[in-house]
């Protein structure tokens, strides 16, 4: 695998965005994003800001006292405020004054209706300008250490499944089977599911994303499993179709098609591609085998501290893949009263092409399993 620069996390993350303060109608940006706050700072506490400055390199991390011993334990460079009997606002107003901060930027895609009023009375209507942070952008290129987490990820969901796999009998409930794959990634260190485990049985496996249910497990037929584990915070993000017993010819003849458009648009994926063509790769090859209306949703993802992240690699994406972003490639196709195949696998973009981080053998034999 080609070597991706690293830079010294979280200082290397609060200097970019601070060049991007700098050209900005603001003095600072307050932070409100979970996810945000655990990238540029490590702290992972809920009901938490944090303020990064155009000119001081020292972020001040606002909250309470359930999170005073964690704050430091994760996060010893910031600067922390604990409040007592103010509440988050008041103490970001007393900061504003100390520091003489005449603008402060707010995260457009975070800021709620409620919490922008309340901060315009707080605060200051004047004082607040909402910004394209670019946070979603800059989080999209992964460093070393965050694809390391990922590959972790990724194989502690691969062992889990496995595992499942090997419990699989007739008459389980999609909901067992939920419950038993989460439990082995979770004996395995994971940090637990990184989204909701998509368990679907039978004609189930038609709807992208069905909710797990009381549908019991038969001898013949299908069961779509699309599920990730947490690791460090990260996410990996995986769908494996299996074929139980004497499947229909259909339901073979679909999972060839996926396989196919899977491992064509893997094959790529390389610096400078642009995202849609990536997309419409595996789309031209399912619309040619006639079920085109039967892929309705866009090829992949970015995954990383959420699983829904950008890029997006989708018919109408704009831009091209870059080294160090990791993307999700699940072309998939449902057809009503049948079932449903989808194939995804975790692709990082390397400085000359790509890697696949996951490992589960996807081809029809290993598809095909009896219980």
């Amino acid at each position: 695998m080609a070597k991706i620069k690293s830079t010294t996390p979280y200082a290397g993350r609060v200097k970019l965005l601070q060049k991007r303060i700098k050209g900005w109608p603001a003095d600072a940006l307050l932070v409100t994003n979970p996810k945000d706050i655990r990238y540029l700072t490590g702290f992972c506490g809920e009901d938490s800001w944090a303020l990064v400055f155009a000119k001081s390199s020292k972020v001040i991390v606002l909250s309470d006292s359930r999170f005073d011993v964690e704050i430091d334990r994760e996060a010893p460079q910031v600067k922390k405020i604990i409040r007592a009997d103010k509440g988050l606002a008041d103490e970001l107003l007393v900061i504003c004054e100390k520091k003489k901060l005449n603008r402060v930027g707010l995260q457009g895609g975070y800021v709620t209706l409620n919490l922008k009023k309340m901060l315009d009375k707080k605060v200051g209507k004047k004082r607040l300008v909402i910004v394209e942070d670019g946070m979603i952008i800059q989080r999209s290129i992964k460093i070393q250490s965050e694809i390391k987490d990922i590959q972790k990820a990724v194989k502690i969901q691969e062992a889990a499944f496995l595992e499942m796999v090997k419990s699989l009998k007739v008459g389980q409930t999609e909901l067992e089977i939920c419950a038993k794959l989460e439990y082995e990634m979770m004996m395995r260190g994971g940090g637990g599911a990184s989204f909701d485990p998509i368990i679907a049985v039978g004609d189930n496996a038609a709807l992208p994303h069905a909710t797990p249910g009381k549908t019991k497990l038969k001898k013949n037929g299908m069961l779509l499993v699309d599920w990730g584990s947490l690791y460090n915070d990260y996410a990996s993000d995986m769908t494996r179709t299996l074929l139980l017993g004497k499947p229909k010819k259909v339901q073979i003849e679909i999972y060839k098609i996926v396989l196919e458009a899977n491992e064509a648009a893997i094959d790529a994926i390389k610096p400078g591609v642009e995202l849609a063509a990536v997309d419409k790769i595996a789309r031209d090859i399912i619309v040619k085998a006639g079920y085109g209306k039967e892929f309705g949703h866009s090829l992949g993802h970015g995954i990383g501290l959420d699983v829904h992240e950008q890029p997006s690699l989708g018919a109408r994406s704009k831009g091209v893949l870059e080294p160090g972003q990791i993307v999700t490639v699940e072309p998939g196709i449902y057809l009503a009263g049948i079932g449903g195949v989808r194939i995804e696998d975790d692709i990082l973009v390397t400085e000359s092409g790509k890697k696949d981080l996951c490992s589960l053998p996807k081809d029809i034999k290993s598809a095909m399993i009896c219980i």
